[in-house]
């Protein structure tokens, strides 16, 4: 017996390694290395791999990257290549990252810090594709993201693919704050013009860094994530991600406590606490809390012979990291005047390279209030918020990835950026809306009898079936997608949010008149309120329903899940005390629906539209035909929001192409339960 027993535990070890893209999720949200392995495995397949990462590469089961890629037979893990702090996060600030070859892995591992930040030729040259996973604290000035900008810059060089597997911004993607790095302040710590705080993912960076760089790049981006959420809402674990960010509250100090290189302003406790010697503490925590900053309060606090405060934050959301800390340099100034450090025609200063100019510590010098120094810079912020707009992946509702983000170089023809010329106009063919139409609506005054309801058909194996879908009306654009469907003679389904009717009633009724199904798709639209408990669900999609009923006289027979039925975001907002991992609000929300004999419809095609309100046509249209290849049923989702007049102005060139390639056009019915699941 004992001669089985080394094999009996090699067995039971076996059993206890999740196989390789299928490492079950709790979290609020899956990070993009869950991402590429659950969904989008194909695109690594077959391919030599390179990775830059460190000890915070970790998915939100735990497992390094690392080990998933060399567990996966399909691929070669042939490179990997450490930033600054090292593979383990343990060198020192400053201290050069060595290069070795593993001794487990049997792999060289490149340091990307000190004297070579930007990978050579040699490190690149036995790879296809170059992953880079490494999470970020959302400050301008750590390297990560320099790293980053560097190795896309090298990949581009040697015709190398580039993958971003994305992450959270800790500080969350709403607050951006600081001066924007001038061409002439550019560093290792300002590659870009950013601001200090940029409020951007390593995703979102990549796509922003990639407008001047042009190398093939995908992004992997995230499930669940939402633009406002810090890191605290995602469930994830925080990974010190170096010697000095142990916890999330030296990230959220590190702007607000660490500006001030080269003055005798010093942070300490990890960026809990900033002072100087000989600073009066008192008078300097009475002018920090006397400016009324949001979301943070200072406790004086001395440190040997050296004054200061102590940052206690209480509200991280309206925390605003960036702005602290030009109040506490511009009152720690007033206290205790100091000469600032100045560049040169033959080096720039540190504090000029952290600000990317050297006008704030001008205007310290100059004894400015901290008031007009943020004013200093409001332009050039809000230019930048402007620009980077287009590159943000993330909104206000947690983002459902459908497929990767990519930006490919134009000698591949399979990414059309735009549309065949001659046929743009196309949207301009329906008859267009006039003065006193009710919002573009036919017969506004006359209630329309519901449309007869088709007879369900099943599909010939020779047939191909397209179902549009559009969520989230309706609203101003819905008459223009109705103009399209008229003019084309197609038929739609359209999922109505209960809090949108009021106000729209008749183009609720054009849509019943004009032969188009309506589904539920909540009231509220609020994934905190409907994804509670299975009654606060259903009472919110009901109340939605009867708001359609009495606008149409049609009441819905089928809806539509907020997220998607497979949404994991439901886990985030379920009452702990009836729910569990096990046992989820999803599970019973279908239970009871099933029992109610509702019938649901998910999606298997998508424009592209849920991602961002800042896209084109041009990208919609690249969407579905990248998606549409020979199902037999696709159901496509788009959107009718206010925001997306691009789909509307898509949708005749979407409609051309599906009846290119073969497929007839219907509405969802709740007696083709086939179709339910199709996503």
């Amino acid at each position: 017996m004992n001669k089985f027993l080394p094999f009996l535990i090699l067995a039971l070890i076996l059993t206890l390694i999740p196989p390789v893209g299928s490492s079950a999720n709790t979290t609020a949200i899956q990070l993009g290395s869950d991402v590429l392995f659950n969904q989008f495995h194909h695109l690594i397949e077959g391919k030599k791999v390179g990775l830059i990462t460190n000890q915070t590469g970790l998915n939100s089961q735990m497992v390094s990257t690392i080990d998933m890629l060399r567990r996966d037979r399909s691929v070669h893990l042939t490179t990997l290549y450490a930033p600054e702090h090292g593979l383990d996060g343990k060198t020192v600030a400053g201290k050069q990252v060595t290069s070795f070859v593993h001794p487990v892995y049997a792999i060289p591992v490149y340091g990307l810090s000190g004297s070579t930040r930007k990978p050579t030729p040699e490190m690149l040259k036995d790879i296809d594709i170059l992953l880079i996973d490494l999470q970020d604290i959302g400050s301008r000035t750590y390297t990560y993201i320099s790293t980053l900008q560097y190795a896309m810059t090298a990949a581009k060089e040697q015709g190398k693919e580039v993958m971003i597997l994305d992450r959270p911004n800790p500080l969350g993607g709403t607050i951006v704050e600081g001066p924007v790095v001038e061409l002439p302040y550019r560093s290792f710590i300002g590659v870009d013009t950013l601001p200090l705080t940029h409020g951007m993912t390593i995703g979102e960076l990549a796509l922003f860094f990639n407008r001047t760089i042009g190398v093939d790049l995908t992004v992997i981006p995230m499930q669940g994530y939402a633009r406002s959420m810090i890191y605290q809402q995602t469930g994830l674990a925080w990974i010190p991600s170096s010697p000095h960010i142990p916890n999330l509250t030296s990230v959220f100090g590190y702007m607000a406590t660490g500006l001030g290189e080269g003055t005798p302003i010093r942070q300490g406790d990890h960026f809990t606490w900033i002072g100087a010697e000989g600073l009066d503490s008192h008078k300097y925590a009475d002018l920090l809390n006397g400016s009324l900053l949001p979301g943070v309060i200072f406790i004086p606090e001395n440190k040997g012979t050296a004054g200061g405060v102590r940052l206690q934050i209480n509200d991280l959301h309206q925390f605003n990291p960036v702005k602290t800390g030009i109040y506490a340099l511009a009152y720690a100034k007033q206290l205790q005047p100091f000469p600032m450090p100045k560049s040169t025609s033959m080096q720039i200063s540190m504090f000029d390279k952290v600000m990317g100019t050297n006008k704030i510590g001008l205007l310290l010098e100059q004894g400015k209030s901290p008031q007009e120094i943020v004013s200093s810079y409001e332009v050039d912020l809000k230019k930048f918020v402007e620009l980077r707009q287009k590159y943000l992946i993330y909104g206000d509702e947690p983002f459902i990835p459908m497929q990767p983000i990519q930006q490919k170089h134009p000698k591949q023809p399979k990414q059309p950026e735009q549309p065949k010329p001659s046929k743009p106009e196309k949207p301009k063919t329906p008859t267009p809306q006039q003065p006193g139409n009710n919002n573009g609506t036919t017969n506004p005054t006359k209630k329309p009898e519901p449309a007869t309801k088709p007879i369900p058909q099943t599909p010939k194996s020779s047939e191909k079936i397209a179902y549009l879908t559009f969520d989230d009306g309706p609203s101003s654009v819905t008459p223009r997608v109705l103009d399209t469907l008229k003019t084309h003679q197609v038929k739609a389904t359209f999922f109505i949010v209960g809090r949108e009717v009021a106000g729209h009633e008749a183009i609720l009724k054009r849509i019943v008149a004009e032969g188009h199904a309506v589904g539920g798709h909540s009231y509220s639209h609020n994934y905190q309120l409907v994804y509670k408990n299975m009654e606060s669900f259903f009472a919110d999609l009901e109340k939605g329903s009867q708001m359609i009923e009495k606008a149409t006289g049609v009441k819905p027979a089928v809806f539509r899940y907020p997220g998607g039925s497979t949404n994991t975001v439901s886990l985030k907002y379920q009452d702990p005390n009836r729910y569990n991992k096990q046992h989820t609000v999803m599970h019973a929300i279908k239970a009871e629906a099933q029992q109610r004999g509702y019938s649901f419809i998910d999606w298997n095609v998508t424009n592209g539209d849920a991602r961002s309100n800042k896209y084109t046509a041009a990208q919609t249209l690249a969407n579905i035909k990248q998606q549409v290849k020979s199902q037999k049923e696709i159901v496509v989702l788009m959107h009718d929001s206010s925001t997306k007049s691009p789909t509307a102005e898509a949708l005749p060139e979407i409609i051309s192409y599906l009846k290119e390639k073969g497929y007839r056009f219907e509405v969802i019915q709740a007696d083709r339960p086939t179709v339910s699941n199709v996503k």
